[in-house]
Parts: structure tokens; C-alpha cells; sequence
């Protein structure tokens, strides 16, 4: 007996010799010989199954794994390895149970608490993943591994200046650690110190100055900024380096919108709808962007494909009555507010854009009503005052232009083409001027 088991055990070496030169199957091979020769060698069954959990056949790596725990259930390691392949394969409550088992073995094992905090973080149990977190950092506070994923965890619970404080000790830690920077910048941003976040992507970007998520996240970064001309730059160097970055090309739209330069924001939008050619929030926002370049026809027809793909967007319903109100289409504009007011009735530029096309068609009572609704909805909105005072004054209501005409100004003290108008009518027709 004791020489099956030497021969068995002579097998197990030779598969670890081939291990440790990469070669998997001749390795394969002579675990399966060692456990034919000896059936009961729990080890081998375990070397076995790290080589299959290593080259990915994780149902053979499952099995082997079980056989090893039960021929030996005390076999710390091998409910770990076990629960990690559960882990690879995205069973995470499959992966804990096995964690626990270790921990229940072997409470000094630093590694299975981090293994349950990231399994229990997958399953957003936020509050079990930072105990085993905790654990694991307790146990071993240099491992900065477990502090990133603690501060993950601080993050997805909105705990912000604590995830920051932990990202940080990862950096004293780990100065290298680019993740650490970028996720730490994310959180620099969600209380709102985006310097700051901008610092931290550019240093992660002196780790590793490919990094799209590092350029990505700056580029969006500098766009809360309305520093668009350095949001481009990034966007621009993702571009040009040919690396992957979610939403490139409809972000560098939005930037390049904002800098005024509509015939490369629809470019842009044209790329991304290509992309994504069922995403009704692309088409509507080339449609701004048509609007905007003065090619109303081009953007009516965006704004159709995005009503179709999404029939209660209201906000593509109000843009293709401003474009059909552009062309002098009031009749079709006012039945596109009408239905955006449908869609949403507390949109309070749709009665605007109604109310505008009233005017236009002479309706100045309906036109009133719809202007009054806008101001009752938004009464901060000057325009609902301005717009109201035009149609009482085309209705011969002068008082009451007058009334609406001050409001307007009270809210729009600085200097303008058009309250420099208000306050010459005003004046003209010696009625009072508030302000």
C-alpha cells in the first residue's frame, strides 16, 4: 500500500514539474494517473482542479475541487479555490458560502474576508461587502487591495469624503495605482471639487497616458467646467491613439456643440448614431445640432426618427415645433407643442412655443392663456413676461403690457437690445416704468 501511494505521489510531482513549464495537458495527465493509482489523494484532485480552474474548464475545476473537500473537509484552501471559480463564473452566493466555510477554517485568511466583501459588493449588499472588507483590512492594513474595494464600497453608499480618504491611503500605499486616482477623482467630482478630480485623472495619466477612462472622465470633467476647448483635446487624443472609450463620439458632440461648431457636432452624432441606431436621445440631439446650423429640414426629419423611436419624448416634440415655427409652419408647430404639452404638461417652453405660434397665427387670447400657463409653471422665466406683454400689446391691451413689461425687466436688469426696446415703447406710450 505504501508503494501505491509513493507512485501516486511520484505522478502528483511530475504534473507539478509540468505546471511550473506551462504545459497543462502533459500535467492533466499525470494527475489523472495519480489518482487512478490512488483515487483517495485529496491533493491531487485540488492540483487538478487549479490547473483546470487556470485554463478555464471551471465545471471540471468545480468538480475536482469538490472531490478534494470530500475527501478531506477540513481542506481550507479548497473551498477558497472552489468559491473563487463560483466567483469567476459570477455565483456569487455560491462563491460566499464557500468563503465562509474557509473563514470558518481558517479565520486568519485575510484573503477570503476580501473575497466576500468583493462577492457581496457584486450583489450590492454594500453593507456586508464593507464588514468583510473591514475584516480583511484588520487583519492585514497593509493590503491596499481590500482599502480600493472598502472605498468602492464607501462610494456606492454615498459615503464620498470617506471613499476619497481611503482612495488616498491606497495612493500612500500604492503610488502607481492609476485606478486609485481615477476612482478618486470620480469621487472628487460627485461632491464637486472637479480640480481637484482633474488633478487626479492627469496623474493617473502620468501612470499610463493611454488610459481611455482616465482621458474620458477628464474630457467630461472639463466639460462641467465649460473648459470645452480642453474637453476636446482628450476626446480628440482618444480618437487619434484608436482607443476605447464608451459614448466617444457622442460626448465630443456635445463639446463640440457647445464650442459652436454644429457641422462637427452632427458629424459626430452621425458616427455615434451609426453605432447605436436605436437610441432616440442621438437623434434628437443632431436634430439640435441641424437646428442650430440653420438646416431645419435636416432637423424635422431627426426629430421624426427620434418621436418614433420614443413617442412621449416631449423635449423632440417642442424642438420640431421650434423648427416647423422656423420654417413658418405655425399650424404644424402648434399641433407639436400641443402634444409635447401632452406628453408632459408642466413643460412650460411648450406653451412658449405654442403661445409664440398663436401670435404668429393672431390667436393673441389663446396665445395669453398660453403664456399665463408658462409663467404659473416657471414664474422665474422672464421670457413668459416678455412673450405675455407682446401679445397683450398686439391685442391693444396696454395696460396690461405694460404690467408684464416691468416684470420682464425686474428680471432682466443688464442691458440688452430687447429691454432697451420694452423701455422706448414704454416710454413712447408714456406708461410707467418700474425699474
Amino acid at each position: 500500500m505504501n508503494e501505491t501511494l509513493k507512485e501516486s505521489e511520484l505522478w502528483i510531482d511530475r504534473a507539478d514539474e509540468f505546471v511550473k513549464a506551462g504545459d497543462n495537458n502533459k500535467a492533466l495527465e499525470c494527475y489523472r494517473k495519480a489518482l487512478e493509482i490512488n483515487p483517495r489523494a485529496a491533493f491531487a484532485y485540488f492540483k487538478r482542479g487549479q490547473v483546470y480552474a487556470n485554463i478555464g474548464k471551471h465545471q471540471e475545476a468545480l468538480g475536482d475541487f469538490s472531490n478534494a473537500i470530500t475527501l478531506n473537509p477540513n481542506f481550507s484552501f479548497a473551498y477558497f479555490r472552489r468559491g473563487s471559480v463560483y466567483f469567476d463564473i459570477r455565483q456569487f452566493r455560491a462563491a460566499i458560502e464557500d468563503f465562509k466555510q474557509t473563514i470558518d477554517l481558517n479565520p486568519e485568511f485575510h484573503f477570503a474576508h476580501f473575497k466576500s466583501g468583493v462577492a457581496y459588493l457584486k450583489l450590492k449588499n454594500y453593507e456586508k461587502a464593507l464588514q468583510y472588507l473591514n475584516q480583511a483590512i484588520d487583519l492585514n492594513p497593509t493590503y491596499h487591495e481590500a482599502v480600493l474595494f472598502r472605498a468602492n464600497t464607501l462610494f456606492a453608499l454615498k459615503r464620498y469624503e470617506e471613499s476619497i480618504s481611503d482612495y488616498s491611503k491606497v495612493i500612500a500605499m500604492d503610488p502607481k495605482n492609476d485606478r486609485a486616482y481615477i476612482s478618486r477623482g470620480v469621487a472628487l467630482g460627485a461632491i464637486g471639487n472637479l480640480k481637484a478630480a482633474v488633478e487626479d485623472y492627469s496623474s493617473a495619466l502620468n501612470i499610463n497616458p493611454n488610459d481611455p477612462l482616465a482621458i474620458q472622465y477628464r474630457a467630461l470633467t472639463y466639460i462641467k467646467l465649460k473648459r470645452y476647448d480642453k474637453a476636446l483635446q482628450d476626446f480628440d487624443t482618444i480618437i487619434e491613439r484608436k482607443l476605447d472609450a464608451p459614448d466617444l463620439y457622442s460626448n465630443r458632440a456635445i463639446v463640440n456643440f457647445f464650442l459652436k461648431n454644429f457641422e462637427e457636432s452632427v458629424k459626430d452624432y452621425s458616427i455615434a448614431i451609426s453605432q447605436k441606431p436605436n437610441l432616440p436621445s442621438l437623434y434628437f440631439n443632431r436634430a439640435n445640432a441641424y437646428f442650430h446650423a440653420k438646416k431645419y429640414i435636416e432637423a424635422i426629419l431627426d426629430y421624426d426618427k427620434a418621436i418614433e423611436l420614443d413617442p412621449k419624448l416631449a423635449s423632440a416634440h417642442i424642438g420640431r415645433g421650434n423648427a416647423n415655427a422656423t420654417l413658418g409652419n405655425h399650424k404644424e408647430a402648434l399641433k407639436d407643442f400641443s402634444k409635447a404639452i401632452s406628453c408632459n404638461p408642466r413643460l412650460h417652453q411648450a406653451y412658449i412655443g405654442r403661445g409664440n405660434s398663436f401670435v404668429k397665427l393672431r390667436y393673441y387670447k389663446k396665445a395669453q392663456e398660453d403664456f399665463t400657463l408658462a409663467i404659473e409653471i416657471n414664474p422665474n422665466n422672464p421670457l413668459g413676461y416678455l412673450n405675455r406683454g407682446s401679445a397683450f400689446q398686439l391685442d391693444n391691451k396696454f395696460k396690461d403690457a405694460a404690467r408684464d413689461f416691468n416684470e420682464f425687466l425686474k428680471m432682466s436688469p443688464a442691458a440688452s437690445t430687447t429691454t432697451l426696446q420694452v423701455r422706448q415703447w414704454l416710454k413712447k406710450n408714456n406708461l410707467p416704468i418700474d425699474v
